[in-house]
């Protein structure tokens, strides 16, 4: 099960998606929104702080908590499985610690990494094949991530992304290879990663800085 601020982030970001709430809306108090999820204020707060980052929501001071005009039309950094409509589910495939000296992608040479994998599925088809690099200290520190959408985990100020779409053949398919480097509000990479997707059924409409 996801954690419960993942919980709280996923179903407001998909009432912004499906129009439920709008730019401009009010979201619902912090408490209120504890008290519906059973959660703690605290649990509650960080869900609300990671919209802010994704720059999906507008604190105002003495107003309350607004949906960001700039979330209209999809124009936002989302995580491959996003991009896909229908709910797909996440399994993680494998998790490694990579060794001193391992090649690394280049944005995150020098750090201490581990490796991700994880497949995104839709019924019995197999959409999204994923990779992620990312900062470790051990396995077990690298499984928490598990299935949880890579832009809620790193909850990082400033956050944005370098990314490229390409058409490839893998192994006699055709798909889009998207390749994405993560960067905080200092220009250090904390994050890379390449998914592998069905094109047929991938939907693209954003910027991907937020």
């Amino acid at each position: 099960m996801a954690a419960a601020y993942v919980r709280i982030h996923q179903a407001i970001l998909e009432q912004i998606r499906s129009g439920k709430l709008q730019p401009g809306d009010k979201l619902a108090s912090e408490r209120d929104l504890a008290a519906k999820f059973e959660v703690s204020l605290m649990t509650a707060r960080h869900a609300v702080s990671i919209l802010q980052q994704e720059g999906c929501v507008i604190r105002r001071v003495g107003s309350g908590t607004f949906v960001a005009p700039s979330t209209s039309g999809g124009q936002r950094l989302q995580d491959p499985h996003e991009l896909f409509s229908g709910k797909l589910v996440g399994r993680l495939a494998a998790a490694q610690i990579l060794a001193p000296g391992a090649l690394l992608p280049e944005p995150m040479a020098g750090q201490n990494c581990g490796l991700l994998s994880r497949v995104w599925t839709s019924g019995t088809a197999r959409l999204i094949e994923e990779q992620i690099w990312i900062p470790a200290k051990n396995e077990k520190e690298l499984r928490k991530l598990g299935t949880t959408p890579l832009l809620a985990w790193l909850s990082v100020d400033g956050l944005f992304a370098k990314e490229t779409i390409e058409a490839v053949v893998v192994q006699g398919t055709a798909v889009l290879r998207l390749t994405q480097t993560l960067y905080d509000g200092s220009q250090r990479a904390v994050a890379h990663r390449v998914a592998l997707c069905q094109g047929d059924r991938m939907r693209v409409q954003r910027i991907i800085q937020r």
